[in-house]
């Protein structure tokens, strides 16, 4: 900058010539000065200061239905303060957090127990009113977060309360419900990803809740239902579907993640896999690790122990020092940020960065990467993305651009479909219900 004042102090001993070529060497002077390149670090806090990131699914509510201590009240496990969880309002706002897709559920499979879950959602918003607002349109999570505060997006992962009535589903629409994991394990909508099946993908059942999912503006979740029944559902819907919490197969081979076929029908529907951190789908290792040996000697030792509660004090001290004892000679394989972000390098190079969101499973999951420990630890994996040379636009795609694109388009599906449908009425008999688990 000062050689670019020295120019202009030089300007009126020159000729018109001069003048020119030294005016020219000030715009490049003055354009290079303002284009200084930023360091990843501060890209990374500039890309969530102006795109905060959209987590794809979080399970906060088991801190208040599924923990030892629950059920447990609001003030029992506060929000406001560093909690023992994966997320709090603290640490939201460190890791750039914008929006969350939160799972409701309940204590139990009735539904009001269900009920109970959405209850809790909304007390949580007008408990910290200053934080949160559960937003339940595209617009409405814009909003939200142009406010400062953080979109909650209700979600379902349990789907208990629609394997046989739409009409609950139309009810749950108008609470708030605007996303669904057809299955977690087998039921009447469509077969586990861990389970043997029963219907070779989705159920007829499970192919109009897909349809009138399209109709009403609910994101289809493709999460924890087997390949084949992924399939069955970019078959036959008219709007883009997403992942909320998925990996890329080809890395990691579980059944819980997208195969190359899969992604690639993924694209053709304009849909979105919000990868996660969830180790065990991170690396094969750890897959292995987790989903095999672990869960082997877990079934072992419940065979060995197959009435806890019965055991005295001095029985579960043993028995614990039992399990330490394994673990301490069978240590898990570690998992890091790098591992993670190669899914990202591999889905990009599939099917293109427009495709790519996060879904961290927080609260869902006991074993955790170095370097994503918590909800605060989100730009960790944008550091490295950037590291790779992942540049600002592509950043803001996956923070929260693309999954913004997504849910706009099941949006404007749902509006369009309106116009021409009714209500489906489908329905299963009792009889069906008694032979699924």
């Amino acid at each position: 900058m000062k050689l670019a004042i020295a120019l202009i102090k030089t300007i009126g001993f020159m000729n018109f010539e001069q003048v020119k070529i030294y005016w020219l060497i000030l715009i490049l002077l003055i354009s290079c000065t303002s284009h200084v390149e930023l360091s990843h670090e501060d890209l990374v806090a500039k890309v969530l200061k102006e795109a905060p990131l959209i987590d794809g699914h979080n399970d906060l509510l088991i801190h208040f239905i599924w923990c030892k201590a629950c059920p447990r009240e609001l003030d029992d496990y506060k929000l406001d303060t560093i909690s023992d969880g994966h997320i709090d309002i603290p640490r939201l706002r460190k890791g750039g957090v914008g929006a969350l897709l939160i799972n409701i559920f309940g204590r139990g499979k009735e539904m009001n127990e269900y009920l109970q879950g959405w209850d809790l959602i909304y007390r949580i918003e007008e408990k910290y009113a200053d934080d949160f607002k559960v937003a339940v349109t595209s617009s409405e999570v814009r909003q939200v977060m142009k406010s400062g505060k953080i979109a909650i997006i209700p979600s379902m992962e349990h789907t208990y309360e629609l394997v046989d009535d739409l009409g609950r589903l139309r009810t749950l629409y108008r609470l708030g419900l605007r996303s669904v994991i057809l299955a977690y394990n087998n039921n009447n909508i469509a077969d586990g990803a861990f389970d043997e099946p029963i219907h070779d993908g989705l159920s007829d059942y499970g192919k109009e809740l897909v349809l009138e999912m399209n109709r009403l503006g609910i994101m289809i979740d493709l999460s924890h239902i087997t390949e084949k029944g992924m399939l069955d559902v970019l078959e036959i819907t008219r709007a883009p579907v997403i992942f909320s919490h998925a990996n890329a197969r080809a890395l990691t081979d579980t059944e819980r993640n997208a195969s190359n076929q899969v992604l690639l029908k993924l694209k053709e529907n304009g849909g979105l896999i919000m990868l996660t951190p969830v180790n065990y789908f991170t690396t094969q290792e750890a897959h292995d690790y987790f989903l095999v040996k672990l869960d082997s000697m877990g079934k072992a030792f419940q065979e060995k122990y197959p009435n806890p509660d019965q055991m005295s004090d001095e029985e579960i001290e043993l028995a614990d020092a039992e399990w330490d004892a394994w673990e301490a000679a069978n240590p898990h394989p570690k998992v890091t940020v790098k591992d993670f972000v190669d899914h990202f390098d591999y889905v990009k190079n599939m099917i293109g960065v427009d495709h790519i969101g996060i879904g961290s499973d927080f609260d869902g999951m006991s074993y955790l990467i170095e370097g994503l420990e918590d909800a605060s630890t989100f730009p960790n994996i944008l550091l490295e993305l950037a590291n790779r040379g992942w540049t600002e636009k592509e950043l803001k795609k996956v923070t929260q651009e693309n999954f913004l694109r997504v849910f706009e388009a099941v949006e404007q599906k749902s509006a369009e479909l309106q116009k021409i449908e009714g209500p489906r009425i489908a329905k299963v008999t009792s009889e069906k219900m008694q032979r699924v688990p």
